[in-house]
């Protein structure tokens, strides 16, 4: 956790606009512009204020040093941010500063020149309640600054910020010589004697313009080193700033006064909008300053909050996020020990959207929150709930019911096998048969391993599990004399390249490109959308191919308007029980991408976007004419039907042998579509059902309802707890009126009618 730990250090979170950089005094421009939007001029004026000190000053002043490097140059003109400082000191009614009880201290700074970079530096060092004595040769303060803004707003602006601050002013006091100065004792001097002024041997020393003189370290700024008025203010800041440095830890070190940053500004924000022009005698109007304000884009690196779903869904910046995994897999024996992370980890797709194209630092926050989630099983604190679903579904995908290991009738060895993967069948059994048969047709001796490619186990952090089912996957290719894999599914192939990289595998829609494949279903007439799923990302090769394939059907199509950065379609990572309103949230972004139609090459990006009334077809219906109505999908139960379906056809139609096992169906059940689409939502399938009516029928271990003649009854399968409302209507048929299930463990007394029994209630 470490490594993940430590790789944040490069997170670009905290990087300032390129507007703040410019910027001499480096305002946070983003919090004033956002607080201007909202019309809240006080709090403006206090963000502008702590930045620059002498705000009413500096807003007359400023040369707009932001506008030559604002983003919108390139589309119209740049944000007015002079304007709404301007706006700001006119519109803002609290404008005292605040009176700190800030204890005295007994740093003794001497200024020598009361211009603008001297009081600037005065007003610092001031509020931190230093002694500080300023020296001006002339009879008046504010140096050529003075006579470029009107009078009134001078003299209102200084003596408001100096309002609770002490300093001694000596006018019409020289200082030729900085040993004059001898028996003052600074700590620290700020020489500001103005353009052409005396440096008193302090420019262009090795350090920078600074040096010391005996025990006192002496500054040149402002005017005095080549700095523009305003420059030479923000200067003043920057000194205060360098003799804390001094006085605190005795190091001489001279203000770089550059600040640098590594934003790049998001271009899909940039749409041409004209800003108003200023209807009140040169400021604008509430209604203006919403408007100019709002064409601000906020440029910073925020990839992760745009692209990346989980970032997006929690509003929570990645270096939160890192704090509160890390704080979740810490080890500590407190029953209280926080754990603030547990969901978010579970919830995660897994789709590697951030560090793969979209993070500039490429933060590895997915497989930050895959280690975490071993962690998390290694010291016994994760939720098995969230995963036991997948974890049953892909133990009936590799057992008796719906795996196959087999060569091609009357062969003995094969050069290909065709391993389709778990869900491609369980949607429908037609796509594995009719893709299978081709591969035959051009590959007599095409193998087929139907089985999962066990990458729930992955996904649920358990390791030894993972490895267990690695294993027998690796043993069966094996057995098959370890031929090259044809793969229908990207997650399979990710899988399989990562766990057994010894495997050879190819895609099916690369073989079917390659070999030469006929289309036998209507093309689409529409324009479709293609949608490549993440676990492609970066494999130009697959998804050109994929296109070729599409061109071959004569549909009609373009890329989505990101391209491949349109995220996941939600299913990755096992998020739909842990969170399922995180997965409706990506499914629907992701159909939101278009209004066409969608072709995808995923069967799970496909049920998944369908799942939401989104019209898509699979690049197979394209060539083998199987769903043409773009949007019905199987239920969960199906898809195990559908899986045990596929076996026993393929047994029967490739090999002419019967399927010898098959699963028992007890009970008959009558669900409406309305609860089979919550059965769904929940992830319960039929067979859960029927083992909790099993268990309530042998004990009559239930809760009778006269006014609905009805029964309720519950059961513990696994880490999750059952609960079922059914009515008996006929033997061993039941009609189910609603279900629910809960990621707990209920612990009763086993005692049932007044009986006591030792029959496990699991």
């Amino acid at each position: 956790m470490e490594y993940y730990y430590n790789q944040f250090e490069k997170c670009r979170q905290w990087e300032k606009p390129h507007c703040t950089t410019e910027c001499p005094f480096h305002v946070d421009i983003l919090d004033f512009i956002e607080k201007m939007g909202r019309g809240t001029y006080n709090t403006a004026y206090k963000t502008f204020r702590n930045a620059v000190v002498f705000p009413d000053i500096v807003a007359a002043l400023c040369p707009q040093y932001c506008t030559a490097c604002c983003a919108r140059n390139s589309v119209d003109e740049p944000v007015q941010v002079n304007l709404l400082e301007k706006t700001c000191v006119a519109k803002a009614k609290r404008k005292d500063p605040t009176d700190y009880n800030v204890p005295a201290k007994d740093w003794k700074i001497g200024i020598i020149g009361a211009g603008m970079s001297g009081l600037s530096c005065a007003l610092r060092t001031a509020s931190k309640k230093c002694q500080v004595i300023v020296y001006e040769k002339s009879d008046r303060i504010g140096g050529v600054v003075r006579d470029m803004v009107p009078e009134e707003v001078f003299t209102t602006d200084i003596e408001r910020q100096f309002k609770y601050e002490n300093y001694t002013l000596k006018l019409n006091t020289e200082i030729k010589d900085i040993k004059e100065l001898e028996n003052e004792h600074f700590d620290a001097i700020y020489v500001a004697t103005g353009k052409g002024g005396n440096d008193f041997g302090t420019l262009n020393q090795p350090e920078g313009h600074c040096r010391m003189e005996g025990e006192t370290a002496v500054f040149a700024g402002g005017m005095l080193t080549g700095k523009d008025p305003v420059q030479a203010m923000a200067d003043g800041l920057d000194m205060a700033w360098a003799m804390e440095v001094f006085i605190k830890v005795g190091r001489l070190e001279y203000p770089k006064g550059v600040m640098e940053t590594k934003v790049v500004p998001n271009p899909n924000r940039l749409k041409e909008t004209k800003g108003p022009t200023p209807s009140d005698n040169g400021i604008y109007t509430d209604e203006e300053v919403k408007e100019e304000t709002a064409r601000c884009i906020r440029c910073q690196c925020d990839a992760c909050r745009t692209d990346c779903d989980l970032v997006a869904f929690y509003n929570k910046w990645p270096l939160k996020l890192r704090d509160e995994v890390t704080a979740t897999v810490s080890p500590s024996d407190s029953i209280i020990h926080a754990a603030p992370a547990k969901k978010l980890i579970n919830t995660c797709s897994q789709c590697g959207q951030l560090q793969g194209s979209s993070c500039p630092s490429k933060i590895e926050l997915c497989d930050m929150i895959m280690h975490a989630r071993t962690e998390l099983h290694r010291i016994g604190k994760m939720p098995y709930g969230y995963h036991q679903y997948f974890l049953e579904d892909m133990d009936h995908a590799n057992g008796s019911f719906a795996a196959i290991k087999k060569m091609a009738p009357g062969e003995k060895s094969c050069e290909y096998a065709f391993f389709p993967g778990c869900q491609l069948g369980a949607t429908d059994p037609r796509y594995v048969e009719k893709s299978y048969n081709w591969l035959l047709s051009k590959k007599p001796d095409t193998a087929l391993l139907l089985r999962c490619c066990n990458i729930p186990a992955k996904w649920s952090g358990d390791e030894q599990l993972h490895k267990d089912e690695t294993e027998l996957l690796r043993k069966d290719w094996e057995d098959l004399g370890k031929p090259k894999l044809i793969l229908a599914c990207p997650t399979c192939r990710n899988q399989l390249k990562e766990a057994l990289p010894e495997i050879e595998t190819v895609m099916l829609y690369e073989v079917m490109n390659q070999w030469g494949i006929e289309p036998h279903g209507a093309s689409p007439h529409e324009m479709h959308c293609i949608f490549d799923p993440c676990a492609v990302r970066g494999d130009e090769n697959i998804k050109k191919t994929v296109r070729e394939l599409a061109d071959k059907a004569g549909a009609k199509w373009e890329d989505l308007p990101k391209y491949e950065q349109h995220g996941c379609c939600g299913y990755g990572g096992q998020g739909a029980v842990a969170n399922p309103e995180y997965v409706d949230f990506v499914i629907e972004s992701r159909v939101n991408a278009s209004e066409h139609p969608y072709i995808a090459y995923c069967i799970n990006c496909r049920d998944n976007f369908r799942s939401k009334g989104k019209d898509a077809l699979h690049i197979l219906d394209l060539f083998f004419d199987i769903n043409d109505d773009g949007c019905s999908k199987p239920s969960l139960t199906e898809r195990r039907r559908n899986r045990e379906r596929l076996k026993e056809n393929l047994l029967k139609k490739i090999w002419g042998e019967k399927m010898e096992e098959k699963p028992e169906q007890k009970m008959k059940l009558k669900i409406s579509p309305e609860l089979t689409e919550k059965m769904d939502k929940l992830h319960i399938i039929e067979d859960d059902i029927c083992k909790v009516l099993e268990l309530a029928e042998q004990l009559k271990r239930r809760v009778y309802h006269p006014d609905t003649d009805s029964y309720t009854c519950f059961r513990q399968l696994g880490y999750t707890t059952y609960w079922v409302d059914y009515r008996p209507i006929g033997e061993n048929e039941f009609e189910i009126l609603n279900v629910y299930n809960h990621r707990i463990e209920i612990e009763l007394e086993m005692i049932w009618n007044g009986r006591k029994t030792d029959f496990d209630l699991r």
